[in-house]
């Protein structure tokens, strides 16, 4: 409805607060705990303008950013907890279309929310003109149209009666262009992005997001999990242990490591890195200090990313453009290697591998679009 906005509020006083503001301002507030519970809802609630309380997780500007790839065209307001103009401007910069100073009173938020809705009402009529004009230039052809239609339908509705579904997709589009690691799990896929410093949780079926984690303290570059943590690789060439928490709460780092690896897996039994500059591969010691036990140099052309299950190894190699297979025992020995289709594409850039359930997964970017993928594992 035109007059619907949702609110973005984890806090139960303040939610009481703005539900008594929002009311007497005549609009219909609909309320939710965080960005994932907001993006669920979003469509069904169709809101005109959407209200975000900063300072609560994920930040503000991820908010915002997610939030401007679900409707690129509709108000987004921040509520702030305390005056500051500069941070006011910050995130209208990031997006928002206004920024509600605090202390929260009808007198404050009655010109910004009638802007918005007004904004939301304009942009609502262009689309609607748009579509007039277009029911005009088709109206010259209805009578063939509907003619075609009643023939086609028809003929659809037996072909998808009595034809076998479809196979599900094999590459997904990500709406962040960066990705720098992946884990596969039965019915989610977790895709860390270094530009945004954020971890996403996607489901398996249609990539759906799920869950945003920001990571404000680390720029990922490369991502694996043992049975009971997460790892995650810097920039610095520092891997991070976090414990499969909510939050994923850091628990202990490792050396600096040189060269930085830009790739890390774990086998069951041991952890991996591979650092793509060099073609180097390390095995590692499982522990908080991933101590190395021996280096490999990388038998292929160019190495662009890393993974392993509990039998292989498996990189994704730009040169040969193909899946190669590796000996755990001896990385230096190709066992295999296969031709990837998506390589036929000059711009891919592979930067993060995943195996599960007898399919290799990637995620990179092609043409400045961030895309997850994935084959069968070849026989």
């Amino acid at each position: 409805m035109f007059n619907t906005v949702q609110i973005i509020c984890a806090s139960e006083k303040d939610r009481t607060i703005l539900r008594g503001i929002f009311r007497n301002l005549g609009t219909d507030a609909v309320f939710s705990l965080d960005l994932n519970d907001a993006l669920a809802i979003f469509e069904k609630a169709s809101p005109a303008a959407v209200f975000m309380v900063d300072g609560e997780e994920p930040p503000a500007e991820i908010q915002l950013r997610e939030l401007r790839r679900a409707a690129p065209f509709i108000p987004l307001i921040p509520l702030l907890k305390r005056r500051d103009a500069t941070r006011a401007v910050a995130l209208m910069k990031a997006g928002a279309l206004d920024c509600a100073q605090a202390p929260w009173t009808e007198e404050e938020l009655r010109p910004i929310c009638r802007k918005a809705l007004n904004v939301s009402g304009t942009t609502l009529e262009l689309d609607t003109s748009a579509l007039r004009r277009r029911r005009r230039a088709i109206t010259l052809g209805l009578a063939a149209f509907f003619a075609f239609a009643g023939f086609s339908g028809g003929f659809y509705y037996g072909f998808k009666r009595f034809s076998p579904r479809a196979a599900r997709p094999d590459t997904f589009a990500l709406p962040y262009a960066h990705p720098t690691g992946l884990i596969v799990k039965e019915t989610s896929a977790l895709v860390s992005d270094w530009y945004s410093q954020g971890l996403y949780e996607h489901d398996l079926k249609d990539f759906g997001i799920k869950r945003v984690t920001s990571l404000p303290e680390i720029t990922p570059v490369a991502m694996t999990a043992s049975a009971d943590a997460l790892w995650l690789a810097g920039a610095n060439g520092v891997l991070e242990k976090r414990l499969l928490d909510a939050r994923y709460t850091p628990v202990s780092k490792t050396p600096a490591f040189a060269p930085a690896p830009d790739s890390v897996c774990f086998d069951g039994l041991y952890f991996w890195t591979a650092d793509s500059r060099t073609g180097t591969i390390v095995k590692r010691m499982p522990g908080d200090a991933l101590a190395e036990l021996k280096s490999f140099k990388y038998p292929g052309k160019k190495i662009s990313a890393l993974t392993c299950d509990t039998r292989f190894l498996w990189a994704a190699d730009g040169g040969l453009k193909a899946l190669v297979k590796l000996s755990l025992e001896d990385p230096e020995r190709i066992i295999s290697r296969t031709e990837l289709g998506p390589y036929a594409s000059r711009t891919l850039k592979v930067a993060a591998m995943a195996a599960k359930n007898g399919r290799i997964w990637f995620a990179g970017e092609d043409a400045g679009k961030g895309l997850v993928f994935f084959v069968n594992e070849p026989k």
